[in-house]
């Protein structure tokens, strides 16, 4: 199973950047102030150039083998997850960082006795319900 973004989110992304674009060449055509013009620009590279693809390209496979995360931006991805054959348990809590937020953590037993900690990204957590229910049915289990 492989789990993403529905097409909409990193559409809201590319809209965004056409319309900073759009606003950009407004405030060149209008003369206005050159760090408008500035902002306008950055924002909409920022959006249509790193948020758009990071958005597009973020997964989570689950299949026979492994549960796997690819999330990041497109030039500096991120790979987190386990291996199936491995795993002995997953207990699923919830911790708090440096500012004191609360955000979910899943801890990975393997079978040969050690932990691994995992912090799902936020795609992996829409869809946790149905990742535990087949990490279920493939004998992992799911605390």
């Amino acid at each position: 199973m492989i789990y993403k973004f529905p097409d909409y989110v990193p559409a809201i992304a590319v809209g965004i950047s056409v319309l900073s674009a759009i606003v950009g060449v407004v405030l060149v055509w209008t003369r206005k102030p050159l760090r408008f013009v500035l902002t306008a620009f950055i924002v909409s590279i920022l959006a249509g150039g790193i948020f758009a693809p990071a958005l597009a390209l973020d997964r989570v496979v689950l299949d026979d083998e492994k549960l796997e995360q690819t999330t990041g931006f497109w030039f500096a991805p991120t790979v987190k997850g386990f291996r199936l054959a491995d795993t002995a348990s997953v207990t699923i809590s919830n911790t708090r960082d440096r500012k004191n937020r609360e955000y979910e953590v899943w801890i990975v037993t393997m079978k040969n006795g050690t932990t691994r900690e995992i912090d799902p990204g936020d795609l992996w957590v829409m869809n946790g319900p149905d990742i535990i229910r087949r990490l279920r049915e493939k004998g992992i289990a799911v605390r």
